[in-house]
């Protein structure tokens, strides 16, 4: 049955964490910085030039770069994230679309299903990440990830079945917001993971 008109349409805006996930790839570079400084200077004496160079000594720090099954497995996740923030960006647009009546109904259950679809395809990709075994404490980070993309994938569905929903809108919108909050929950997990540093 085709809802009646959602009476507040334009209000989704999408969320700002996903747009933040742009920046996730800095995180996997592991670069040493050498803070050694040389500047020179010279001096004039009588009738003599003499240059002196100042070394600053190098910084005792070291820095630890992570292991290679971790940052291969930051840089999957990463992706994941990117992935999703571009599913989540064209959700909401489907979603804009029908709140404006810029695109009739038939044409908008059509689009969010397939996006379901997408989103559901996207879910299962995740499971053959490979969890790094170098650190143990990973395995317990990719449960907790896992659970954010199932609940991504979950609420997902509930918007087309808002969408068919015999109301004014109240149930897609509850389902919209609810994805949201769960793409929202996946970005700060990968993020998490991603700054993490044994």
């Amino acid at each position: 049955m085709q809802p009646n008109p959602d009476p507040k349409p334009g209000r989704w805006i999408l969320p700002v964490v996903i747009l933040a996930m742009m920046g996730f790839a800095y995180l996997f570079i592991n670069a040493a910085e050498d803070p050694t400084a040389t500047p020179s200077a010279t001096t004039r004496g009588s009738g003599a030039s003499v240059t002196t160079t100042t070394t600053t000594p190098a910084d005792t720090t070291t820095t630890t770069a992570l292991p290679a099954d971790v940052a291969q497995y930051n840089a999957d996740i990463t992706a994941k994230g990117l992935e999703l923030a571009g599913l989540s960006q064209r959700i909401n647009a489907a979603n804009a679309d029908w709140d404006s009546r810029a695109v009739g109904y038939p044409a908008t259950l059509s689009s969010l299903q397939a996006l379901e679809a997408e989103v559901k395809a996207w879910r299962a990709s995740i499971d053959p990440i490979a969890v790094p075994t170098s650190l143990a404490e990973y395995a317990n980070f990719h449960s907790i990830l896992t659970n954010a993309a199932t609940q991504v994938s979950r609420t997902s569905g509930d918007i087309v079945i808002g969408l068919q929903a015999p109301d004014s809108g109240e149930a897609r919108t509850a389902a919209v917001a609810a994805f949201n909050e769960a793409v929202t929950g996946f970005g700060n997990q990968v993020n998490t993971i991603a700054a993490y540093r044994p």
